[in-house]
């Protein structure tokens, strides 16, 4: 037989080589089934190329019978997956092979880049064409945001100005304070490391959040008081350290932009958790 059994059936040597012997059977049965009634003598009298098509096969399904003959099958398959290294199916497990090591390769970077920013201090190194925005280690600014988990889990809005809007303030000596959505005062937040910004026409960030259903969120702008319970919260302000790296990091920007969802790392919900935290989306950005 001048081809390989498998060729003959039209299984790839990617298929082959990726299915289990008894995956890549059943598929060989499956199709020599078809075949040999779709060119079964009997079905085609007279025709000459129908009857050598289903001598060709039966021997090759002689030839990959794992029941009757596994070293057949098994050598067979040997044969069909050792072919030269010209071939297109080399060729393709080549590519695949150095997709694979980019892809370790970008993995691990962006792991040193998150432990980077999780762990050290970020605030040399910025880039050459960074754009003319406030930069991440400028002081005397005072952010206005709005809460993004809020504004996804309010499921009828009769919006309140300044339900979902918070503040973030930098003084002159480069410390942090917020002042949360329903609050009237500023409170120093040492715990907050900011970590950038992404536009928000850039990344859809609504299918990254975490999500815990049936929990109660208490908070005077969305409620009757403060001890009166608000709707239930459904998406956090938090993210996956996995979905950072994979959908955000690449795009992360270390500077103060308006229409941008600002990222921090809440030190004491990190270090029980490991999630990142969205700060919000920017909306008014001010020089103090």
């Amino acid at each position: 037989m001048s081809k390989n059994p498998f060729e003959v059936f039209g299984i790839t040597p990617e298929m082959a080589a990726e299915l289990t012997e008894k995956e890549l059977f059943e598929v060989v049965k499956s199709v020599y089934r078809a075949l040999l009634k779709a060119f079964h003598p009997d079905a085609n009298k007279g025709k000459k190329n129908s009857e050598q098509k289903a001598v060709e096969l039966n021997l090759a399904f002689e030839a990959l019978s794992l029941d009757r003959d596994p070293v057949s099958f098994r050598r067979q398959k040997k044969a069909y997956l050792n072919r030269l290294p010209s071939t297109a199916f080399q060729q393709a497990l080549l590519m695949k092979n150095q997709l694979t090591q980019q892809l370790e390769k970008e993995n691990r970077l962006a792991n040193n880049f998150l432990s980077y920013l999780t762990q050290g201090d970020h605030r040399n190194g910025q880039p050459t064409d960074a754009p003319p925005d406030v930069k991440l280690t400028d002081a005397n600014l005072r952010l206005g945001l709005l809460d993004v988990a809020i504004n996804n889990n309010i499921q009828k809005a009769s919006w309140i100005l300044g339900a979902n809007y918070k503040q973030l303030e930098i003084n002159p000596e480069g410390k942090l304070s917020i002042k949360p959505v329903g609050r009237r005062r500023f409170s120093q937040a040492n715990y907050i490391k900011l970590l950038g910004c992404v536009p928000v026409d850039r990344l859809d960030i609504a299918p990254f959040l975490e999500r815990t259903p049936g929990q109660f969120f208490r908070y005077p702008a969305l409620s009757a008081g403060v001890d009166a319970p608000g709707p239930r919260l459904s998406v956090l302000n938090l993210i996956s350290q996995e979905n950072f790296k994979r959908h955000i990091l690449n795009s992360l920007e270390p500077f103060f932009m308006e229409r941008a969802y600002l990222f921090s790392l809440n030190k004491a919900e990190f270090s029980t958790s490991g999630l990142i935290t969205l700060e919000g989306v920017i909306v008014k950005l001010d020089h103090l």
